[in-house]
């Protein structure tokens, strides 16, 4: 709030309080991320084969969002009490098919890294079914949309749909990738998610999966409106300064003492 002593403001000033705020307020609007209101997440405690073999006992575990500011909620299961994953490493079956029962869904998150990775190659696929027979197919290329969970090691770029969620700083990580579904997907039911691998020496590592009905953005930063809007703000903010240094110069130079600032209240 505006402090009550407002005699040392004039009608300019106020003027251009009035004119800011509501734009700030927009900009902050828009830059809001996914209630969790929005997201579905799944429990593959069943799937889980074990943990990784560096970090897993530094990894969350339960319903959380990681701790690199995506705001995306994943429940990550334990494998004998320590974060786990699925894994086709060193087995003789390379497929995990996940039945589900997700109605009207638009897009999808999961916990994806890989061991080792060969750079532009694509590793394993992702395939989400519906019940009416439809599907599609996501490639894993290495280097691109996956990398190896251990940092500065064999892959470690990732670019487009894939970023940070979870990082120990001892040199593990959880990767974040985001897929958009089909609109036909909204009016569907989800019946499948399913890993393929396809380079065995590159076994993906499968942490968490989580829906939402409402299409991701492509990236975390924020949309062209976010940053229309918050240029606006600091334009606005320039505005507010100007027209203070002309209150200023019209009344003689006085300065504003500093009891006469603005004050907030929680």
């Amino acid at each position: 709030m505006i402090s009550s002593r407002m005699d040392g403001y004039s009608v300019e000033s106020i003027s251009c309080f009035r004119f800011v705020f509501p734009i700030l307020g927009l900009t902050l609007f828009s830059c809001a991320t996914l209630s969790a209101d929005s997201l579905t997440t799944v429990d593959i405690s069943s799937y889980v084969n074990g943990n990784v073999q560096y970090g897993a006992r530094t990894f969350p575990t339960g319903t959380t969002t990681g701790n690199q500011n995506t705001g995306i909620l994943f429940n990550v299961a334990t494998f004998n009490g320590i974060a786990s994953n699925w894994s086709p490493y060193g087995l003789p079956t390379q497929v995990l098919d996940v039945p589900l029962y997700v109605s009207a869904q638009a897009s999808f998150y999961a916990l994806l890294n890989n061991i080792y990775g060969t750079p532009g190659a694509d590793e394993y696929d992702i395939t989400i079914k519906a019940t009416n027979g439809d599907s599609i197919t996501y490639p894993s290329i290495g280097g691109v949309n996956t990398r190896d969970y251990n940092a500065n090691s064999y892959t470690n770029s990732i670019s487009n749909t894939t970023f940070p969620w979870f990082n120990n700083g001892i040199g593990q990580r959880l990767d974040m990738r985001e897929f958009n579904l089909p609109l036909s997907f909204q009016n569907e039911i989800v019946s499948d998610f399913i890993i393929t691998q396809i380079r065995p020496n590159d076994a993906v590592l499968f942490s968490g999966l989580t829906f939402s009905d409402v299409p991701y953005d492509a990236a975390p930063a924020p949309e062209p409106m976010s940053i229309l809007l918050i240029g606006m703000g600091g334009g606005t903010l320039s505005l507010f300064s100007l027209c203070r240094k002309r209150r200023r110069t019209i009344r003689g130079g006085n300065n504003v003492s500093s009891s006469q600032q603005m004050a907030n209240t929680n």
